[in-house]
C-alpha cells in the first residue's frame, strides 16, 4: 500500500536526529513490510539514542554486543527505543518485555518476533 504524506511525516518526526539512511530504510520498510530493513532503523535509533555512544560508533556492533556496557544505551534511551520501535513499526512493547533484552542480537529478534506474530 502506498505511503501517505501524513505517514511519511509521522515516520520522519519519530525519527528525526536519525540517518537520512535510518529514514529511508523506515520508510521502505513501512512499504514493503521487508524486515531486512530492521537491522539499518536499529541501529540508527540506538546510535541516536546512545547517552555515551562510543567513538567507532554502531558500525562495529555485531549481535554479541550488549546494548548498555558495548553500545552505550541507558535506561532513559532503551526508552526512547522502544517509543520509537512502537511508533516506526507499528508494534506495541511491554516495559517488562524489554527486561531481559541486553544484546544487540535479543534485541533484533525481538522485533522480528513482533513483527511476525
Amino acid at each position: 500500500m502506498p505511503l501517505t504524506e501524513e505517514r511519511k511525516q509521522e515516520i520522519a518526526k519519530s525519527l528525526k536526529r536519525c540517518s537520512d539512511e535510518t529514514l529511508e530504510a523506515a520508510l521502505r520498510f513501512e512499504e514493503t513490510r521487508n524486515l531486512d530493513e530492521l537491522p539499518v532503523i536499529i541501529l540508527g535509533v540506538l546510535q541516536r539514542d546512545a547517552a555515551k555512544p562510543k567513538p567507532e560508533g554502531m558500525v562495529a556492533a555485531t549481535d554479541d554486543c550488549r546494548l548498555m556496557e558495548d553500545i552505550g544505551m541507558d535506561s532513559f534511551g532503551m526508552i526512547e527505543v522502544v517509543m520509537t520501535a512502537e511508533e516506526v513499526l507499528g508494534i506495541t512493547v511491554a516495559n517488562q518485555e524489554m527486561n531481559d533484552i541486553r544484546t544487540l542480537g535479543h534485541l533484533k529478534a525481538f522485533l522480528r518476533t513482533k513483527l511476525t506474530a
